[in-house]
C-alpha cells in the first residue's frame, strides 16, 4: 500500500451528513443495578420460584433472558408459582439467579458439577459452558467478564421485546403502538421507573395512552435506548435525542448526546449546538461551543448556518478577544458575507457590525483589500467608521495595552523547561534552568504576534537540556537530560511538579543515564526509551517508573539502538518514529512498542529525520522538523518536510512543511493545533526563538510568537496552572512596547491614511 496516499481534507473528520451509532458504554451496568434495585425494593415482581423452604421473588423476562426454562414459561403465560424441589439444588438455583442479574458467576472446581447440573435442568447455555470448561480444566482466556455478560442478558432481553415475548404493557402515542416490558422501560429511563413504582395507575394497567407526553419518535427512541443503549441517526436526529432526553429524564441518551456535542463538533454543526445549548442552560456545553466557533471563526463562517446569526450574536463573536484569525482582514470578509446574504434588511446594522472589526490591526495591504468592497467607499458611512477606528491609534510606538489587540487566554498552558541558548556575545552556549509558561496570545498590529510568558520557576538541579517531560494528572516529570556538555554529563535524576502546589518532589533515579531520549505515560506508568548514555551514543534499553512504588524496572528492549527519536501514545499504543543509529544517520522507521510483547514495525515515514517532534492529534501522528542525511554531500541538513501518520490505514501522508529549520525543538498541543518551538538550523547553525503552529482544518503553518529567548534541546508540555498566575500583572520586557514595522508588505497602516485609502 502507498503510503503517500493522501488523508481526508478534513482532518477533524466529523461532519454533519456522518450517521452516528452511540452506545452507552455503561448503559448495561446502570440497567441491571436499577433492576437489582427494584428487586431489593419488591417493585415489578411477577415470579415466584420455590425451593425447599425458601421463596424466591424476581421478574420474568430477567431470568427468561437467560433461561430457556423461564422463556418457555413467558411464552406459554405460565403465571403460577414455579416450583424447583427436585429439579435442583438451592446453590445452583442461587447462583443462575445472582447470574442473571450481575452477569457474576464464580465456578470452582468442586462446585461446577452442582452448577452444570442446575443449568442444564433450567436451560442456562452460558453459564453450563462456564462449568465444562472448568471441569474440563480447559477455561477460555476469552470468557466474557460480568460486564459482557450483562451486555449478553441486555441483548437477550431486546430479542423477547422484537418477539414480544412477556410483553406487560402496550404504550400508545400519535396512533402508534408499543407492546413492552415495563421493568425494562423502568430500568432504562428515569421516567418511566418513578412512574412504574409511583403507585400511579399506569403501574398496573396493561393499555396506557401517552399521547399526551410522548411524540411517538421521541416514544420510539427512549424504548429503543432502553433496550439496547443505542442512539443512532444524524446530527439532527442527535438533537431531537438530546431534547427528548431532557423532557423524559433519560440520563443515558443525554450523556451520549452532550458527549458528541462536546468533543465532536464541525464548523456546520457548532452553531447550532450552541443554540441548544443556550436554549436548555447547559452552560459548559455552551463555553465549549462558543470556544470552538471562536477558534475556527473562518471555517464556521463559511457555512451556510453563518448567515442565519442573529446580529447581537455575530457581534459577540466579531467583538471577542478570543476570536482566532490569521489578521484581521479575516474577520472583516466574514462580517461582509454575513452582510451581503441580505443587504437590504441588513444595512441598518452594518455600522454596529463594523465596529467590531479592529482595522487598526489590519496591515497596509490588507486595509487596500477593504477599500475595495463597495460598502466601504467614501460617500458611505461606514468609510468614516473606518477613519475613525484608524486614528484611535496613538502615533508611534505604543504600549500593548493601548493597542486594540485580540488576546487569547487558554484555559490550559503551555510549559517550557531547560534547553541551552548562546550567551549574548554569542561566544559559548549555557544550558538553563528556566521554567516558563504561555500566560497570554497576542495577535498585534499587522502580522505581528506575540506570547505572553511567565516565569514559573527553576529546575531543581540546575541546568538540563536534552533531557524529557512527561505529563500524569496534571503534574510535570522530568528525566534526565545533560547539565553541561562533557562526555559523561547524562543524567538519571528524576522529579515530579505539582503546578498547584508549587512543589517539587526527588523520585527514584532511573537505572540508566539518558539524554536525548523519550518519555511517555502508559497505563498508569512512565516509560523512558533509547536516547544516549555517558558511555554509549544510542541505548536500545528501556525501563519502567511505578508512581505507586515508586520503582523503576527493566523493559523490552528496542528493536535497535537509536536517540533523537520521537514518541508519544496514541489509542492506548506507544509509537516511536525516526531517530539517529549507531552509525549516526537519520531513520525513518516507526515502531509500536509493546510493553511485554515484541514491538511491532509500522509502514515507515516518508522522510527520514532525527531530533524532530511528534505528537498525536485528531487520531492521527504529527511528524515536523529535525534533521535528514545530506545525500550525495555527507553530514546532515535541516529538514523541513512534515508528514502526518493514520493508524487505521498505516499510512502516511504529506502535509505543508515547516517554513523554518526547526532541529531539537519542543512540541505540544493546544486547542487541536500542533506548536513547535524554538530549536535550532543545522544549516546556518543559529538557534531560533520562533514558535510556529499547525492548523490541520486550515493546513498551514502560523508564526503565533516567540520564545522568551532562542533555546535549542528545550521540551515542553500542556499544563493547568492556578488561577493566582494568571492574574494581570506587567507583562515581560519582551511584549511591552510595540514597534511598527517597516518593511511595506508587512508594515501596519501609518498615520498617513490618505495614500492608503484612496
Amino acid at each position: 500500500m502507498s503510503h503517500r496516499k493522501k488523508l481526508p481534507e478534513d482532518a477533524e473528520g466529523y461532519t454533519t451528513d456522518q450517521p452516528w451509532n452511540l452506545r452507552s458504554k455503561g448503559h448495561a451496568e446502570g440497567f441491571f443495578m436499577s433492576a437489582c434495585q427494584l428487586r431489593e425494593q419488591q417493585h415489578l415482581l411477577d415470579v415466584t420460584v420455590t425451593l425447599g423452604p425458601s421463596n424466591y421473588e424476581a421478574h420474568g423476562i430477567i431470568l427468561a433472558a437467560v433461561s430457556s426454562v423461564f422463556r418457555q414459561r413467558l411464552e406459554y403465560g405460565e403465571q403460577d408459582v414455579l416450583e424447583l424441589d427436585g429439579v435442583t439444588a438451592a446453590p445452583g438455583w442461587e447462583a443462575i439467579l445472582n447470574f442473571a442479574y450481575t452477569g457474576q458467576l464464580e465456578v470452582m472446581p468442586e462446585t461446577a458439577e452442582e452448577l452444570l447440573d442446575a443449568a442444564e435442568a433450567l436451560g442456562v447455555p452460558r453459564v453450563a459452558a462456564i462449568c465444562k470448561a472448568v471441569l474440563l480444566e480447559t477455561e477460555a482466556e476469552d470468557r466474557l467478564s460480568p460486564s459482557d455478560e450483562k451486555w449478553e442478558t441486555l441483548r437477550s432481553l431486546e430479542e423477547l421485546y422484537k418477539e414480544s415475548v412477556g410483553c406487560d404493557l402496550v404504550l400508545k402515542a400519535e396512533g402508534d403502538t408499543y407492546r413492552v416490558h415495563r421493568l425494562a422501560l423502568a430500568c432504562g429511563c428515569e421516567f418511566f421507573h418513578a412512574m412504574f413504582t409511583s403507585g400511579m395507575k399506569e403501574s398496573r394497567q396493561m393499555d396506557t395512552p401517552l399521547c399526551t407526553r410522548f411524540t411517538s419518535a421521541d416514544l420510539g427512541l427512549v424504548i429503543s435506548f432502553a433496550y439496547s443503549g443505542v442512539v443512532a441517526g444524524g446530527w439532527d436526529d442527535l438533537f431531537d435525542a438530546a431534547q427528548a432526553a431532557l423532557q423524559y429524564q433519560v440520563s443515558g441518551i443525554l450523556e451520549l448526546c452532550l458527549d458528541v456535542f462536546q468533543h465532536k463538533l464541525c464548523p456546520e454543526s457548532s452553531l447550532d449546538v450552541l443554540s441548544f445549548a443556550r436554549a436548555y442552560s447547559l452552560h459548559k456545553l455552551e463555553n465549549t461551543a462558543s470556544d470552538y466557533i471562536l477558534r475556527n471563526f473562518v471555517r464556521v463562517s463559511a457555512t451556510p448556518k453563518f448567515l442565519d446569526l442573529p446580529v447581537n450574536q455575530l457581534v459577540d463573536f466579531l467583538s471577542s478577544d478570543a476570536l482566532y484569525v490569521l489578521n484581521e482582514l479575516e474577520a472583516f470578509q466574514g462580517a461582509i458575507r454575513w452582510l451581503d446574504a441580505d443587504r437590504n434588511g441588513r444595512m441598518d446594522c452594518a455600522e454596529k457590525v463594523m465596529r467590531c472589526i479592529r482595522f487598526p490591526l489590519m496591515s497596509t495591504r490588507e486595509l487596500k483589500q477593504v477599500r475595495v468592497v463597495d460598502i466601504m467607499a467614501p460617500t458611505g458611512r461606514l468609510y468614516g467608521l473606518l477613519i475613525e477606528s484608524l486614528c484611535s491609534l496613538p502615533p508611534g510606538p505604543s504600549k500593548l495595552e493601548q493597542l486594540p489587540c485580540r488576546v487569547r487566554y487558554p484555559e490550559k498552558v503551555i510549559v517550557i523547561s531547560g534547553g541551552d541558548c548562546l550567551s549574548k556575545n554569542m561566544a559559548t552556549r549555557n544550558p538553563s534552568e528556566d521554567i516558563w509558561y504561555s500566560h497570554r496570545f497576542v495577535n498585534g498590529i499587522g502580522l505581528v504576534k506575540l506570547i505572553e510568558w511567565r516565569h514559573l520557576g527553576v529546575l531543581p538541579e540546575g541546568p538540563r537540556f536534552r533531557h524529557a517531560v512527561a505529563v500524569k494528572d496534571n503534574v510535570m516529570y522530568i528525566l534526565g537530560g545533560k547539565h553541561y556538555y562533557g562526555s559523561r554529563d547524562a543524567m538519571n535524576s528524576v522529579f515530579k511538579f505539582d503546578p498547584f502546589c508549587g512543589s517539587w518532589e526527588r523520585l527514584a533515579d532511573m537505572m540508566s543515564f539518558r539524554s536525548y531520549f523519550a518519555a511517555v505515560f502508559q497505563d498508569g506508568l512512565l516509560y523512558a526509551l533509547g536516547g544516549s548514555s555517558r558511555d554509549t551514543y544510542c541505548l536500545d534499553s528501556a525501563e519502567c517508573y511505578d508512581p505507586r512504588t515508586n520503582t523503576w524496572r527493566s523493559c523490552e528492549p528496542l528493536p535497535s539502538a537509536v536517540c533523537g527519536h520521537a514518541a508519544c501514545v496514541l489509542d492506548g499504543s506507544i509509537y516511536i518514529s525516526g531517530g539517529s543509529d549507531g552509525s549516526c544517520r537519520c531513520l525513518m522507521a516507526l515502531i509500536q512498542y509493546r510493553p511485554g510483547a515484541p514491538a511491532i514495525q509500522r509502514t515507515s515515514m516518508i522522510e527520514e529525520r532525527a531530533g524532530h517532534a511528534m505528537e498525536a492529534l485528531d487520531g492521527c501522528l504529527y511528524v515536523a522538523g529535525g534533521l535528514r542525511w545530506r545525500d550525495g554531500h555527507g553530514g546532515y541538513a535541516d529538514q523541513l518536510a512534515c508528514e502526518v501518520y493514520s493508524p487505521g490505514q498505516d499510512m502516511w501522508s504529506a502535509f505543508t512543511p515547516l517554513p523554518q529549520a526547526h532541529v531539537i525543538a519542543a512540541s505540544v498541543v493546544l486547542q487541536g493545533e500542533l506548536y513547535i518551538l524554538g530549536g535550532y538550523s543545522h544549516n546556518t547553525y543559529r538557534d531560533t526563538h520562533l514558535i510556529h503552529c499547525y492548523n490541520p482544518a486550515y493546513d498551514r503553518w502560523v508564526s503565533v510568537g516567540t520564545l522568551p529567548q532562542a533555546y535549542a534541546d528545550l521540551r515542553a508540555c500542556i499544563l493547568e496552572v492556578p488561577p493566582s498566575l494568571r492574574k494581570k500583572q506587567l507583562p515581560p520586557s519582551n511584549v511591552t512596547m510595540l514597534e511598527l514595522p517597516e518593511d511595506p508588505s508587512t508594515a501596519s497602516v501609518d498615520h498617513n491614511f490618505s495614500d492608503v485609502l484612496q
